[in-house]
């Protein structure tokens, strides 16, 4: 197999793929509705949820840089999250000054119930393909990951005039 020419082929792998994000987007501010959130409360939850899956719990810092909120406005978000029961903070580990965030079981509940009939689709979706297709998938999408947050880096290091 040939390496892709630029050209109509890219532009349609492209506009799937940021069509693909939009509509991750609309499912956040879905989520964000049917758990009666602001979406960036919502984002945090996620963003919570999906680190502890990982077995990475996010901290107060991480957590601010993921959302793009300063340090004020993210313990501001973390209070109410506390408030509402959703959020934990917790000193885990051996340094006992580091703070890590817990999701409580009431929001993973409501985020299993939203999340998980969407989760039995897209492994349905997916189904058809091989697993040599979904390897190449897989292999495609961390190239693009990877060469965005290059790019990311490369912006976010070039002086401002």
């Amino acid at each position: 197999m040939s390496e892709a020419e630029p050209g109509d082929e890219y532009e349609r792998v492209l506009g799937s793929l940021t069509a693909f994000t939009a509509t991750q987007k609309e499912l956040a501010r879905a989520f964000a509705r049917s758990a009666r959130l602001h979406t960036t409360d919502a984002d945090a939850i996620v963003l919570i949820i999906e680190a502890e899956q990982r077995g990475r719990p996010l901290t107060p810092a991480r957590l601010a840089e993921r959302v793009g909120l300063s340090p004020g406005a993210t313990s501001i978000l973390l209070g109410r999250l506390e408030k509402a029961g959703h959020v934990e903070r917790a000193r885990e580990g051996s340094d006992r000054r580091v703070v890590t965030l817990r999701s409580t079981t009431t929001i993973n509940a409501a985020a299993d119930a939203f999340f998980e009939p969407l989760h039995l689709q897209l492994g349905q979706a997916l189904g058809e393909f091989t697993t040599e297709q979904l390897a190449l998938i897989i292999r495609a999408a961390d190239n693009l990951r990877t060469t965005m947050e290059t790019y990311l880096r490369d912006c976010e290091s070039t002086p401002k005039d």
